[in-house]
């Protein structure tokens, strides 16, 4: 019998010298169950190469989660890296938590034959600087990053018919956005206020040298020539898969149209429905590019900054604001539009929350007659849905050192529940700490 040294020594050294594991074991602990019940996104850093020992497709990984001694429950969980810039194997891994017990979870990560089937779709507008988000034959939304064209109605009343015209051609912001059955849920040049835009971050108040410009409101102003424009610079990231859409986009506010002074990067993540509900996240980071740069709300009535603006008017339209009091802990806010939007098969929602760690969190419409310690009973009669931070206040932005902000819309059918809401909020607040075992 011939001996076949070369593979008998080739079995002895992997034994001897064994590589990376097929395998990891992540575990996600979500105490409250808060994750579970509405199937919050989950993540965790890692680096891919440490963990499987080698030049990994992503598409290949998959989660599964581990019950009792290293049984499996169920199919396999949509799973979904992003790699950091500048990295092909560094990055987050994402899945929605699935409906199960509070407390530690564990999931087995692996890796497949072959790539996962995308569950989300990217289309890039190259001419109108637009990026456009699919799942399936349902539109999500769109992040019009660069100019779009007032429409002609627009033009009619506030340019033609005008002494001195106005203009309101803008960009960099999000809409339309979609609801659970493909109904828009953001309106954009409305009539009664053209400056109004989907979902967008814009401060009334940009201060540079003594000297205030309006963001908020785009139009050019006889006294304000060239006002101050956010101008798109570059589209980072433009991609999808099985978990979620990942935009990320880098604009610059320029004053008077020329001079560069605040850089803007815009995280926008989408992810995949679930029961119909939809995340949806945004983060902005502001670097002012110059000394004696200053945002603020709109004085004595304290709008602007992160803004949802919807249709003024539909069947049963209601804007409910939760902000607990200062005593409160852990102290909860949200603000919740409900109705039946048009074109829905009926009521369906959305939930804005900024995150807890925005500065002066929680914050909410301070109008002038207010005492700001004191929340409001109700929400303002405004079209648009905001925290309206900073208020009437006026915040410096440092220059070469970030202001971060973090928003979560939570967008779904029905008109929902506080203990659903509750749930909503603590994902946000708390997400489900995840470690890695090998």
């Amino acid at each position: 019998m011939k001996v076949l040294w070369p593979a008998l020594f080739a079995a002895w050294f992997l034994a001897a010298h064994p590589s990376k594991s097929e395998a990891v074991v992540l575990v996600a602990d979500d105490p409250g169950g808060a994750a579970a019940r509405v199937a919050a996104p989950v993540c965790v850093d890692v680096d891919l190469a440490a963990l499987f020992g080698k030049t990994v497709d992503p598409g290949r990984l998959r989660l599964v989660e581990l019950v009792g001694a290293g049984g499996t429950k169920g199919a396999d969980i949509p799973l979904q890296f992003v790699a950091r810039s500048g990295s092909t194997s560094k990055g987050r891994l994402w899945w929605l938590m699935p409906p199960g017990a509070k407390g530690e979870r564990r999931f087995r990560l692996s890796l497949a034959g072959r790539a996962a089937v995308p569950a989300l779709a990217v289309g890039l507008d190259k001419e109108r600087k637009a990026v456009d988000v699919r799942e399936g034959e349902l539109p999500v939304l769109r992040y019009n990053q660069g100019t779009v064209a007032p429409p002609p109605q627009i033009v009619e009343k506030f340019e033609k018919r005008r002494k001195p015209p106005l203009y309101y051609a803008r960009g960099d912001y999000i809409h339309p956005i979609f609801g659970p059955d493909g109904q828009a849920l953001t309106d954009d040049y409305s009539l009664d206020h053209p400056h109004h835009r989907g979902l967008c971050w814009a401060w009334p108040v940009v201060r540079h040298k003594g000297e205030v410009r309006d963001l908020w409101a785009v139009r050019v102003l006889p006294t304000q020539p060239g006002g101050v424009w956010a101008r798109p610079v570059s589209l980072d990231r433009v991609e999808a898969g099985p978990v979620l859409a990942a935009i990320d986009a880098e604009n610059v506010w320029k004053w008077g149209d020329k001079e560069p002074i605040v850089r803007e990067q815009v995280a926008i993540r989408a992810f995949r429905q679930k029961d119909r509900c939809r995340f949806l996240d945004v983060e902005l980071r502001l670097i002012a590019l110059v000394d004696d740069v200053r945002i603020g709300g709109r004085p004595g009535a304290s709008y602007g900054g992160f803004t949802l603006r919807t249709f003024p008017q539909f069947q049963g339209r209601k804007i409910d604001m939760h902000v607990e009091p200062q005593d409160a802990k852990p102290r909860r806010a949200w603000f919740h539009l409900t109705g039946s939007f048009p074109g829905g098969k009926g009521p369906a929602g959305v939930v804005l929350l900024e995150h807890v760690a925005n500065p002066d969190y929680p914050s909410y419409p301070r109008l002038k007659t207010d005492n700001p310690d004191r929340v409001p009973d109700a929400y303002p009669r405004w079209r648009s849905v905001q925290p309206a931070w900073p208020g009437d206040r006026e915040v410096p932005l440092e220059k070469g050192k970030p202001l971060v902000l973090n928003y979560r819309l939570w967008i779904h059918p029905g008109l929902s529940d506080e203990a659903t809401l509750g749930a909503v909020w603590a994902s946000y607040a708390k997400p489900p700490k995840v470690r890695v075992e090998p």
